[in-house]
């Protein structure tokens, strides 16, 4: 049998530190090493909103890469 490439998508966890804190109308959210913020109604809001903003900028750079090969 002959070997062959197969090509999947794959997501990655990748833990990355943020800091969160109440604020009097819902709470904030930044990742400092990307200098990326959110805001929430609630923490999971927060935190939700964090995982997509991190999800978007991974992605972004994926594309940037593959734009400037």
């Amino acid at each position: 049998m002959e070997p062959h490439a197969v090509k999947v998508p794959v997501t990655a966890s990748v833990p990355i530190d943020c800091v969160f804190w109440a604020e009097d109308d819902g709470w904030s959210g930044a990742c400092a090493e990307l200098s990326l913020t959110v805001r929430g109604t609630t923490f999971e809001d927060a935190k939700k909103g964090m995982e997509a903003a991190l999800q978007s900028f991974i992605i972004d750079l994926v594309q940037q890469r593959k734009r400037a090969a």
